[in-house]
């Protein structure tokens, strides 16, 4: 059973990042390895991380993905694998995001790295954000 109160970080392992050649490992995964390596040393918990071999956004990989149950789930691209800084800055974004009650991230409020390469907000299935109005209810 899901836990609602963690949320669920997911990290694109095949995403490509150009460095394949010299790393002989894909920067999705070299990303997430760095990720797992931070929060272990850290020792961060209420967090699930979770690999996924293909998040169909090659043209804008690095891909991430968080979301938890009944909030917003946001898809991040362009992330360096190479770049400590997108580590540090993404264990902010989900402090951000676990504090709010819905997870709904002004863009102002998320880490500077995490403003321009968003690819999605999703708003929960059952929702009564301002955002959303149902066109139909068939």
């Amino acid at each position: 059973m899901l836990d609602a109160k963690k949320p669920i970080l997911s990290i694109c392992l095949s995403c490509k990042d150009g460095l394949e050649e010299t790393s002989k490992e894909r920067g999705g995964k070299r990303f997430s390895e760095l990720f797992m390596e931070s929060i272990k040393h850290k020792k961060i918990g209420g967090l699930k991380v979770r690999g996924v071999n293909c998040m169909s956004q090659c043209k804008r990989s690095c891909i991430i993905s968080l979301t938890a149950e009944n909030s917003f789930t946001y898809i991040f691209g362009d992330i360096k694998p190479s770049k400590f800084e997108y580590v540090n800055s993404l264990l902010d974004l989900i402090s951000i995001y676990n504090s709010s009650s819905d997870g709904f991230l002004r863009r102002r409020d998320r880490p500077e790295l995490f403003r321009s390469n968003i690819l999605g907000r999703l708003p929960p299935i059952s929702t009564n954000s301002s955002l959303v109005s149902y066109l139909f209810k068939g």
